[in-house]
């Protein structure tokens, strides 16, 4: 369980204690990936009994960083402010070929908004444009290090690069029926509109070729 973080100690508590909640004894670890926090949240994770490593600031790199320290043979990369199902280990856990696999996604408080009811809806048909990584991710090791990881330099989509990656190197994908609950602040931030549209040009001036550099640039004038 891989969790790369960032200032995010108001969400990480509610996140580590679903992961704990259970009924066998854990049979996982738990890294959380830290960028550089500095409201708490490398103290809160071990606390709650995470282990803890630091690094530089970045998603992709934070989360490479995480699959080189954890032991397992497979790895399962979440956001900090996203909760799994709680028969996440036993949904994950079950065999088809070993093949990767993301989760379906719900807003927290969704039934209150419909936009965000129906962008969730389409997150259970196997399609890339709905591949993001607050679905999760659950990938072998050896599948993780075949595709080579998630490209360090990346500041966005490394999530959905990697999925398509996976794509092709495995020739299927896994969407479970399963649902993570993930915040919806940055919509509530700036609207549901505003937010798609700015998703939207992101992701398609990515698969157009644009590179991370206009990308992020994009990003930080836009959403930032």
């Amino acid at each position: 369980m891989i969790i790369p973080t960032l200032n995010e100690a108001a969400n990480l508590s509610a996140t580590l204690h679903r992961l704990r909640a259970v009924p066998a004894t854990p049979t996982f670890e738990v890294i959380v990936s830290d960028g550089g926090s500095t409201d708490g949240t490398p103290e809160l994770a071990r606390r709650l009994g995470a282990r803890v490593i630091s690094g530089t600031r970045g998603r992709a790199r934070q989360m490479n960083a995480g699959a080189a320290a954890a032991r397992g043979e497979y790895l399962y990369f979440l956001h900090a402010d996203t909760l799994p199902p709680a028969d996440w280990q036993e949904l994950l856990n079950r065999d088809d070929f070993g093949l990767p696999s993301s989760f379906r996604l719900r807003f927290a408080g969704q039934e209150q908004m419909p936009w965000l009811r129906l962008y969730s809806y389409f997150t259970r048909f196997d399609v890339d444009a709905f591949r993001f990584g607050d679905q999760s991710l659950w990938v072998s090791r050896h599948d993780f290090q075949a595709v080579g990881g998630f490209p360090d330099d990346w500041q966005l989509l490394e999530d959905n690069h990697m999925v398509r990656r996976l794509r092709r190197y495995r020739g299927g994908f896994r969407i479970l029926a399963a649902s993570v609950v993930t915040s919806p602040r940055k919509y509530q931030r700036y609207g549901f509109v505003y937010t798609q549209l700015v998703y939207t040009l992101l992701y398609t001036l990515y698969r157009l070729g644009a590179g991370q550099a206009r990308l992020a640039g994009l990003y930080r004038r836009l959403l930032d």
